[in-house]
């Protein structure tokens, strides 16, 4: 046990290191425990205080070495596989054996100048995409078979070093190819390309709807997991602006200005929000752009000389962010010694921090990986239980013994006062046993899964009404004007 003053981080919890009490840190080392969480208490001659569910003992944390200049990892729910974007080859790790297969090779073997980088499943499972930044390409391959076939992309004109680096799979047999354009300075109007899988072979063309073909700049995507949307951020056009494609509309974009130069892009499997990270902020979105939730700076300021990692996840309803960092800054090169790696979990909504996992060892972050079109480390499952993250000697699989509690969406979000609107909930760690309550009402509610939740609204008075979640561990979890009652 070690007490610390810790004046230095009072300007970022916007106090005086004085006022109304010495800023100080207990420093202790956890004894063993059952996975789940617990209460820390702390006692001194002045009185007790207690914060209740303050620590979680996680349900495992493993380190699975492997070497490898790793970039990017995808997870691949249907046979439970980890993908890890080496060099010139992509490793594949087997979570239900726990061990690394035979990597899957370059189509016609590794040409000298690869580059690997972003990674992408088509809804269906069948192909993997792999951009390749280095060798301009776009390899589309059967992770069953470990084989495929080579799309030449090609540069961006006008720029000395350019090429593929973020992928995104659409339902309509399409996928969008995001280039990044470096060596040279204007924009770059060609960044968003679009490649036609229904094409034999595949065909390629720069992004032809008029909402985005005169923005500038390399965009950031991500795919929802069925395909049917996709979220964009071109951080270095005028106005940093978003954009977001559907599929029942195809052949155009809607876009938004954000006003911030974004660095890095998650979005929720679902579809249903995005997050965009910053230099400065990170912020949750909503399907229409409108802005859900901002993380609460000082909460997690508290780390010193904190760097951000690119790579954050959305849980799959939207309920949360997943934010990693690292306690200092990032190398020129490997290895990194005296900095912790660790994952910020935030509500969506609120922007409260809600559990901060720190990892046995830091991420695999090198100065050079400064944004999402360089590098990205971090990915979680399907339940937001899992964490897989790129971390200094391979890949580290975190499993927490339980999610936050969290709303996502609410479909429908308005229904009759008069009660008998049958409504389900989107969000993240829901557990058999479940109550809730809206309106201060008891409602009948239907456990689905740790993510789904269906009820029937009493009867209410007309307005917006709060929801409360309670689960039979007691967590809580409440949300304001969630629903509307009309």
């Amino acid at each position: 046990e070690k007490i610390e003053n810790v004046a230095s981080i009072a300007p970022s919890l916007g106090l005086s290191p004085s006022f109304p009490f010495p800023l100080q840190r207990v420093s202790i080392q956890t004894p063993s425990g059952s996975p789940g969480v617990a209460d820390v208490t702390v006692a001194s001659p002045d009185g007790i205080a207690t914060v209740a569910r303050g620590f979680q003992f996680l349900k495992s944390v493993q380190v699975y070495p492997k070497a490898g200049f790793y970039k990017f990892l995808l997870y691949d729910r249907a046979r439970q596989w980890v993908y890890l974007s080496n060099i010139d080859y992509v490793d594949v790790f087997d979570l239900n054996t726990q061990q690394f297969h035979s990597p899957i090779e370059l189509p016609g073997g590794p040409p000298p100048n690869a580059q690997l980088r972003g990674l992408a499943l088509t809804p269906d499972g069948s192909q993997l995409v792999v951009a390749d930044f280095g060798a301009q390409s776009i390899y589309l391959m059967n992770p069953d078979l470990a084989s495929g076939s080579s799309v030449a992309v090609g540069g961006v004109p006008g720029f000395l070093n350019s090429g593929p680096a973020r992928v995104a799979a659409t339902s309509a047999q399409t996928v969008f190819v995001a280039l990044s354009a470096e060596g040279a300075s204007g924009g770059c109007s060609a960044c968003l390309a679009q490649m036609n899988l229904a094409a034999s072979p595949p065909s390629l063309q720069p992004a032809p709807q008029p909402e985005v073909s005169l923005l500038t700049g390399a965009p950031l995507l991500q795919a929802s997991a069925d395909g049917n949307h996709v979220y964009l951020s071109f951080g270095s056009s005028p106005g940093a602006p978003i954009a977001s494609w559907d599929a029942n509309s195809p052949g155009q974009f809607a876009t938004a200005l954000a006003n911030a130069g974004t660095t890095d892009l998650a979005a929720a499997a679902d579809g249903t929000q995005f997050a965009i990270r910053t230099n400065t902020s990170t912020e949750m979105r909503s399907s229409d752009f409108s802005v859900t939730g901002i993380p609460a700076a000082p909460e997690l300021q508290q780390v010193p000389s904190r760097t951000e990692v690119p790579g954050i996840a959305m849980h799959p309803t939207g309920a949360l962010l997943y934010e990693p960092f690292l306690t200092g800054p990032p190398p020129a090169s490997l290895p990194i010694a005296g900095i912790q790696g660790g994952v910020d979990i935030v509500d969506s909504h609120t922007g409260r921090l809600r559990l901060r996992v720190f990892l046995p060892e830091p991420f695999a972050m090198l100065s050079a990986d400064s944004d999402g079109l360089h590098a990205g480390f971090l990915t979680i499952d399907e339940n937001g239980q899992r964490l897989f993250a790129l971390t200094a000697s391979g890949l580290t699989v975190v499993q927490l013994a339980s999610v936050p509690l969290g709303i996502g969406t609410i479909s429908p979000a308005s229904g009759a006062a008069s009660g008998g609107t049958l409504a389900t909930i989107r969000g993240s760690g829901f557990q058999s046993g479940i109550k809730l309550t809206i309106g201060g009402k008891t409602a009948t509610v239907t456990f689905k899964d740790m993510n789904t939740l269906t009820f029937s609204t009493p009867p209410l008075a007309s307005g917006p009404q709060q929801i409360v979640l309670t689960n039979p561990n007691g967590e809580s979890y409440s949300l304001d004007a969630a629903f509307l009652a009309q």
